[in-house]
């Protein structure tokens, strides 16, 4: 015959509904009584309600954002991961090593030739000087690339630009997805 087994007693704890000390019957009981499990059952079905009201509203301001966020978005992650890919290099341009800020400059201009806006050999790491105020400095920064990324890349770039259709929302997120891994997966290459 067996022995009758004792009930076993569970640590006091806090009530999640009205803050008092109870102790509990089950494991993983959260509430005192039935009236504090309705209360509680109530305030949860809320913040569910309340969760996915804003995340539906979150879907809809995302709807109506401009196609320019996205690219903005997408331009900044390309950004960060060509000064990321450069940051052992000096400026293309000058040749210098400095302490102070660093852009990704492209070569051909993104207004001129907005099909190379996220081409990597059409973009490196350039001091704010070269890139602001001496224009990209560009009498420097042909050989040096020609010197980076060889004469059969340069002529590629100088050639005729791609057949490149208007890309949309979903192509400029993909973009800035494809970046943003692609810099993570160098920080943790270098970390290494």
């Amino acid at each position: 015959m067996k022995k009758p087994t004792k009930p076993k007693q569970y640590k006091a704890k806090k009530c999640a509904q009205c803050g008092e000390t109870f102790t509990p019957v089950k494991y993983l009981q959260k509430v005192c009584g039935p009236l504090c499990a309705i209360a509680y059952q109530r305030d949860a079905r809320k913040r569910l309600e309340e969760r996915e009201r804003k995340d539906k509203l979150k879907i809809r301001k995302l709807a109506v954002k401009p196609l320019r966020y996205f690219i903005n978005q997408a331009q900044t992650e390309f950004n960060a991961y060509i000064r990321e890919r450069d940051a052992d290099e000096p400026c293309i341009s000058c040749g210098r090593y400095h302490t102070g800020q660093y852009h990704a400059g492209h070569y051909r201009t993104v207004g001129s030739h907005p099909e190379l806006r996220f081409d990597e050999d059409n973009c490196h790491k350039q001091c704010s000087v070269c890139n602001n105020f001496k224009s990209a400095n560009l009498s420097e920064y042909r050989p040096n690339l020609i010197a980076k990324i060889g004469q059969a890349r340069f002529d590629r770039l100088m050639g005729p630009p791609p057949k490149v259709g208007k890309l949309g929302r979903s192509d400029y997120e993909r973009i800035r997805d494809t970046y943003k891994a692609k810099r993570k997966a160098l920080k943790q290459e270098k970390a290494a």
